[in-house]
């Protein structure tokens, strides 16, 4: 597994302070703006003990063709951030829709708190992971007009949200098949670990269980589920070439050379750890991709439904 130094990992993950809240205030993003056509929903969670929020997307004719179903994909923000964080792909996305130049799909923009890498912590306090798998997807599937099957289901995200892609759409490849790993912090537990600075951090994410972190990274959970995935997902991974996750993001395109696994991998010149740039120079490409994945997916001898 590639390394980077602790400091600039840190830095690209774009932590923040703590904040000290209730547990429940934490499923909630205070933030009830509806960018880029966007609206803040609520739903209720059993295991996160109350509601939980995200934004849903929804393409442009849903109104007028009311029996028209669509594909989802669901949009993880990086570290520190929200939500909200997924404004500028919801708005490329629209305008590549519009344009023809992109699947009509629904987005939903997942809430993975702010430092949770979409893994359910070993101490089961924040249950992200369980949380998304088990009651945002039934929910969505049950309250807007999706495609509900694994063949028009996405999951892509930048840097942290680009772990938690990698991590759910490996670890379940009968829910997902598409994954987006967009500037993927791939780190290690390790790298949280020596700075003292972060040990709220480190204890929250990686617990006095190694194990269990080494269990769940994705690059584990390729190896293990590859004979599930090879032929059936749809992977696309891309980083900007001065990006220091761009080794991390190599290793990832080297495992799946490995596994024989097909994929897309591009290294996008001139770019750093900026989202907006990554997803700016990448342009209509970063949404042709859905085309040309849900074509395969979707064709008679790739489906798999769940």
């Amino acid at each position: 597994m590639v390394c980077l130094p602790v400091i600039l990992v840190l830095a690209m993950l774009q932590a923040v302070a703590p904040v000290a809240q209730p547990k429940v205030r934490a499923w909630l993003d205070p933030d009830r703006g509806e960018p880029a056509g966007t609206h803040y929903r609520t739903f209720p969670s059993t295991l996160a003990g109350g509601e939980v929020s995200y934004l849903i997307y929804l393409p442009p004719d849903y109104q007028t063709a009311p029996q028209r179903r669509y594909p989802v994909v669901y949009w993880l923000h990086g570290r520190g951030g929200t939500p909200q964080k997924g404004a500028p792909f919801v708005r490329t996305l629209n305008d590549n829709i519009l344009a023809g130049k992109a699947p009509a799909m629904i987005a939903v923009l997942v809430n993975g708190l702010r430092d949770s890498l979409y893994v359910d912590s070993p101490d089961g306090k924040w249950p992200v992971e369980s949380v998304i798998i088990r009651e945002l997807i039934p929910h969505i599937d049950r309250t807007y007009r999706t495609i509900a099957r694994r063949d028009s289901r996405s999951v892509e995200g930048f840097s942290m949200g680009g772990y938690g892609a990698a991590h759910l759409g490996f670890k379940y490849p009968e829910l997902f098949g598409m994954v987006g790993v967009m500037a993927g912090a791939l780190v290690d537990c390790g790298f949280f670990m020596p700075d003292s600075s972060h040990s709220d951090v480190a204890e929250k994410l990686c617990g006095s269980d190694r194990a269990y972190w080494q269990e769940n990274h994705p690059f584990t959970l390729l190896r293990k589920n590859a004979d599930r995935i090879r032929g059936r997902t749809e992977i696309r991974v891309a980083v900007g070439d001065r990006d220091g996750l761009q080794r991390n993001n190599q290793a990832l395109h080297e495992l799946l050379v490995e596994l024989k696994i097909d994929h897309e991998y591009e290294v996008v010149p001139g770019i750093e750890h900026e989202r907006g740039r990554l997803y700016g120079t990448l342009g209509e490409r970063a949404f042709a991709w859905y085309q040309r994945a849900l074509r395969r997916t979707t064709s008679p001898d790739k489906r798999v439904t769940n």
